[in-house]
């Protein structure tokens, strides 16, 4: 765990540093520092999504036949017939 993880910084600014979107703060000993804006809760905190499936195991079943209906069947084999003796 970082070492400023939890910690309350007073945020300065922000700036961006090859598209990145930064956040200028002052570090505990009072010099400044930047933090990825994504790594912070100043934008507003996410709230996590429960996982969940989009998708019954029915729905699943006609997907997939829906996706085999559209790839081509495997080429059938040339070979001539065996033929008994």
């Amino acid at each position: 765990m970082h070492p400023l993880f939890g910690q309350l910084l007073a945020a300065r600014s922000f700036k961006r540093w090859d598209g990145a979107l930064l956040l200028v703060v002052v570090l505990p000993d009072g010099s400044p520092g930047t933090i990825p804006a994504g790594a912070t809760d100043v934008l507003g905190s996410r709230v996590e999504q429960p996982l969940m499936s989009v998708l019954s195991v029915a729905g699943l079943r006609r997907l997939r036949v829906l996706v085999d209906s559209l790839t081509p069947a495997p080429p059938r084999s040339r070979r001539s017939p065996k033929t008994r003796k």
